[in-house]
């Protein structure tokens, strides 16, 4: 009986190691800035394949519920089609565990919208239905300047404004 005990004490110990380096990970990723850069390069691995880049820099606030990156770059083979500078979002993380993403509001202070982006090589999904993976409730969608590109404005450069909101329920959507 006295060596149950002692592999249950030793397995706890050992799980409370475990989840305090989780923690102190966790931590040293979200409250340091060196921590902050390693997280922004790891979501940008994690976001990039072969037919797309995707590059984030610059992010603090992540459990605050004041989320703001510096910089957001879209790629695609042909060089950067989409750059979004000084992203803020005002949400909530933990409405997350009931799958839900929920935020007051989402702001740019400016969208550089060059082109539209090049088809990548890997094969689209089967069309049908597909269902999101959370439902989603934007209040406030704040977009003071977008500029669109030679490309799409047929000539110079467009600059345009956008308000508005979201509502999507996590729901089957027809595509």
């Amino acid at each position: 009986m006295k060596t149950v005990w002692r592999i249950l004490r030793i397995v706890l110990y050992t799980l409370l190691i475990v989840v305090a380096g989780a923690i102190g990970a966790l931590v040293v990723l979200t409250k340091t800035e060196r921590g902050r850069d390693n997280l922004a390069g790891i979501i940008s691995r994690l976001a990039s394949n072969d037919d797309r880049k995707i590059t984030v820099s610059g992010i603090d606030g992540i459990w605050s519920g004041a989320l703001s990156v510096d910089h957001v770059v879209l790629e695609d083979r042909e060089g950067a089609w989409l750059v979004a500078r000084k992203v803020a979002v005002d949400w909530s993380p933990l409405a997350l565990l009931s799958k839900s993403f929920s935020a007051d509001r989402i702001a740019a202070e400016r969208i550089e919208l060059a082109r539209l982006p090049v088809a990548g090589t890997q094969q689209p999904a089967p069309s049908g239905t597909t269902t999101l993976p959370v439902s989603i409730d934007i209040k406030q969608i704040d977009l003071p300047e977008i500029a669109l590109g030679q490309q799409l404005a047929g000539s110079g450069i467009a600059e345009l404004a956008a308000k508005g909101s979201v509502k999507a329920d996590a729901a089957p959507l027809a595509v």
